[in-house]
């Protein structure tokens, strides 16, 4: 999809296909990624979400791929998870090996444990680890056992879920944030409130900035749609 185009259709369908997947078409044809793969999706009510994205696309408005969030986790999987799982699971994992959990500021670290530690207990709870901390500029040492635990857990999720993922991790800097929602021991509110600690600590010194409140609202955006994709997705 190129940066920006106009609405040339009238009509958005769901098309249940031959093979079982659910196809979202624009007047009667399917909608086809960039590298050619047809946009079609296992769950219905996913399509069925996705199409809603194209009918929203008012007509001769310019748009961008940022009108349709849904079909751009669904290309992701389609296109580069479906053929190389590795792939995201090793970029997840890179991820993982820099979390910002992990890593505390010394003059904030009191109020970072307050807001972080909580978050360290449920995962340490549902995995069996506790990932280290510091205050140290230098990175951690890498933990085998956590990063094991990472492995095996990154694994068990299907493609959907690696999509969703791949958008979650990002947006908040954390692996851990990403699965705590995925696997549904953290709430979404509370998954960017620790993300975020950062850039309110910032405002609450210096005070509110437009732009950095755009960001946080952008990245609640791609976390709600991250959260919406992932569970339209499940069977």
């Amino acid at each position: 999809m190129s940066a920006a185009r106009r609405r040339f259709w009238k009509e958005v369908t769901v098309c249940h296909l031959a093979s079982g997947l659910f196809a979202v078409q624009l007047d009667g044809r399917s909608v086809r990624l960039p590298a050619g793969y047809e946009l079609a999706v296992r769950q219905a009510a996913l399509a069925s979400a996705i199409a809603e994205e194209w009918r929203a696309i008012p007509p001769d408005v310019a748009f961008d791929p940022g009108s349709l969030p849904l079909t751009g986790i669904a290309g992701t999987m389609i296109e580069r998870i479906a053929p190389d799982r590795q792939a995201t699971v090793t970029t997840l994992l890179n991820y993982g090996a820099s979390d910002l959990l992990f890593y505390r500021d010394a003059a904030e670290a009191d109020a970072q444990s307050a807001l972080f530690d909580p978050v360290m207990d449920l995962f340490a709870a549902q995995h069996g680890v506790r990932p280290d901390v510091t205050t140290a500029l230098a990175p951690l040492p890498a933990d085998p056992r956590l990063s094991d635990e990472f492995t095996r857990t990154l694994l068990t999720f299907d493609d959907a879920a690696l999509a969703s993922l791949g958008v979650l991790t990002p947006a908040l800097g954390s692996l851990v944030l990403g699965i705590g929602l995925l696997e549904g021991w953290l709430e979404s509110e509370t998954a960017c409130a620790v993300a975020s600690f950062e850039e309110r600590s910032q405002m609450q010194r210096w005070g509110e900035d437009v732009d950095v409140l755009d960001q946080l609202a952008a990245r609640a955006r791609d976390v709600d749609d991250a959260m919406r994709f992932y569970e339209l997705s499940r069977p």
